[in-house]
């Protein structure tokens, strides 16, 4: 059974990515509904691996793909990957939930949902993979297809650019990983995570170089500070909801890739080397992204922004090598989806709402729009770190480990870049909803479909920040699967 649901996660999104553009005439009205169904399914497929793993085992798929050269069509999930998953499969839902609003049918609106449903394979099978090289294919897969959109539905003239800057960045990380990964590969004669995981015997230098190449490489597409400058044009370009799963979930693949390779094959002491390098290049970005924040005037890119921001607290929090830095880290990833996913939608209604995107351009909406108002208000406290919202229990997480560390200065500087996201959250939040309205500024109606899934987020933050103990368990959970499980 746990089969079957591992085929509905990549099986459901990908037989409707084949079948969408198929669709001609008034079958493109129905384009939508079908890339809905696809992707609930496949969130309802991760769901129902929960029990497995819960009675201690893990769901898997293995068999011969192309023998000569010991690769396996291999597929599995654990405990590492279930909170990942989750997360890919629900953002994927609610932007295609939020697409319903958002797009303008025409004829190529079936090739749009089978894009988006494609980058939704990409990066669930990026997790999911069990095999060096269907790993690779799955990552480069959901770089082609976020590719696509941006070339071709992205706003502004500049897109074709836009779009080719954001290729030869991440593509770039993506042959550092490639590179750690054939080293791999030629040491254990096996492409399988599991062997990887069964232990890796690597001379000193070579592990230096593999996890610098694993880092660096992640850290590309985790948009750390400075190899973030393909983030701010493609999320101000993207179509929101592309926009949205690049920010709320494509972001978290860096860190998954992370945790997958150099935290779970190498001990802590090989790993020691590198952790001050990942704490204080998580400051450096904490501090920048929340700068660049404050300094922009475009409301997308004040967001997108925003996210090199969060990252480094992610970077931090696994640069501690602790128990609790660790745990936060991962949990800021599925908190840093919902609440970015929120602030993004937010930030649609806003442009849906008014045509405009300029911070001078903009004011006094709050009596006009109260629910989006008090919506964005909900993700500028909780990307805050304020309680009770989601985002404060990863980051108290992130903070408790990083003064369980012997560098409390280091410590001490994340918590001054909290300060600076409160300054740019409070500051959008103002600027936007509050002080008197320009003239001539016409409000339009919004669509259900953006309202909904806008709605259902900021319920979410809240609840996430009230109960944190289901997905904290399945963290935990995590955690004896990377450093060897020392714990």
């Amino acid at each position: 059974m746990e089969t079957m649901w591992l085929v509905t996660i990549l099986g459901a999104p990908l037989l409707a990515a084949l079948l969408l553009p198929l669709l001609r005439g008034r079958g493109t009205r129905v384009a939508g509904w079908i890339a809905g169904l696809a992707a609930a399914l496949s969130l309802l497929g991760t769901f129902a691996l929960l029990p497995a793993l819960q009675r201690g085992e893990m769901p898997m798929l293995d068999f011969r793909w192309i023998p000569a050269a010991r690769i396996r069509l291999a597929l599995h999930a654990d405990w590492l990957t279930f909170p990942f998953l989750i997360t890919e499969a629900a953002v994927t839902l609610l932007a295609v939930v939020y697409t319903w609003g958002y797009h303008h049918v025409d004829e190529r609106t079936p090739f749009f949902y089978a894009l988006l449903l494609l980058f939704a394979v990409g990066m669930s099978g990026t997790t999911l993979a069990d095999d060096m090289f269907l790993f690779y294919i799955f990552w480069e897969l959901m770089l082609v297809a976020s590719c696509a959109l941006i070339a071709v539905w992205g706003e502004g003239e500049r897109r074709g650019a836009v779009a080719l800057k954001y290729f030869i960045f991440t593509h770039l990380g993506s042959l550092m990983v490639l590179v750690g990964l054939l080293i791999l590969y030629n040491s254990t004669g096996s492409g399988s995570f599991s062997a990887l995981r069964a232990g890796v015997t690597l001379a000193p230098g070579l592990v230096t170089t593999v996890t610098t190449l694993f880092v660096i490489g992640f850290c590309i597409k985790m948009a750390i500070f400075p190899l973030h400058l393909w983030l701010p044009d493609a999320h101000a370009v993207a179509p929101m909801p592309v926009t949205i799963m690049l920010a709320a979930a494509m972001l978290s693949m860096g860190t998954y890739g992370i945790l997958r390779f150099p935290l779970s094959i190498f001990s802590p002491a090989q790993m020691t080397p590198f952790a001050v390098p990942m704490m204080v290049a998580g400051i450096i970005s904490e501090i920048y992204g929340a700068l660049m924040s404050l300094a922009e005037r475009d409301i997308k890119r004040i967001i997108a922004y925003s996210s090199v921001s969060q990252m480094g607290y992610i970077l931090f929090g696994l640069g501690t090598l602790t128990y609790d830095g660790v745990a936060g880290a991962t949990l800021h990833v599925i908190y840093h989806a919902i609440v970015k996913a929120l602030l993004f939608m937010c930030v649609g209604l806003v442009v849906r709402a008014t045509g405009r995107r300029r911070l001078a351009e903009l004011g006094g909406l709050g009596s006009a729009m109260p629910l989006t108002a008090f919506c964005t208000g909900v993700g500028a406290l909780a990307i805050a770190g304020m309680p009770p919202f989601c985002i404060f229990v990863s980051e108290w997480m992130i903070f408790a480990g990083g003064f369980r560390t012997a560098h409390i200065g280091l410590s001490i500087l994340t918590l001054f870049g909290s300060l600076l996201t409160v300054a740019y959250a409070l500051w959008f939040v103002g600027r936007i909803f509050f002080g008197p309205r320009p003239q001539g500024l016409r409000i339009d109606r919004l669509p259900w479909a953006m309202v909904v899934p806008t709605v259902l987020l900021t319920a979410l933050a809240l609840l996430e920040g009230l109960f944190p103990a289901p997905v904290f368990d399945w963290v935990a959970h995590e955690l004896t699967l990377i450093l060897g499980g020392v714990w």
